[in-house]
């Protein structure tokens, strides 16, 4: 599962097919030398997060495509990070985050169900 793994490098596809119209993917190459492959369709999946290896198939709504496609052209360095943990599931494209900044003492993650406390517990438990 990729862990705020940085991408190195993508490829945009806009397609249609037989079976499904206005088809788009993102498809990214990742420094741990996975891939991952985000696709767009109208509807997302039930089975939306897969992992085959060391790549993922990743499924978001039509309506996210511009704003996926918007983060990895404009920011660098650029993360991409998918996982199941503690029967969460997560996908996303994201910016740097400050895991360091950890929580407070004794007070556990403001908000835990947060992105980064998510990274954080799941790096804890690796």
């Amino acid at each position: 599962m990729p862990i705020e793994d940085k991408i190195k490098t993508y490829s945009v596809s806009l397609f249609q097919t037989n079976f499904q119209d206005n088809f788009r993917q993102i498809r990214l190459n990742l420094e741990s030398g996975g891939t991952a492959a985000i696709q767009f369709p109208a509807v997302r999946p039930n089975n939306w997060l897969q992992f085959i290896g060391a790549d993922t198939s990743l499924f978001m709504t039509q309506d996210q495509f511009t704003d996926v496609y918007h983060l990895i052209q404009s920011e660098s360095p650029v993360f991409f990070t998918a996982l199941e943990f503690e029967g969460l599931q997560v996908g996303a494209v994201h910016t740097q985050f400050d895991l360091s900044a950890g929580e407070t003492p004794g007070e556990g993650d403001e908000d835990p169900q947060s992105l980064e406390a998510i990274i954080r517990r799941a790096k804890k438990k690796g």
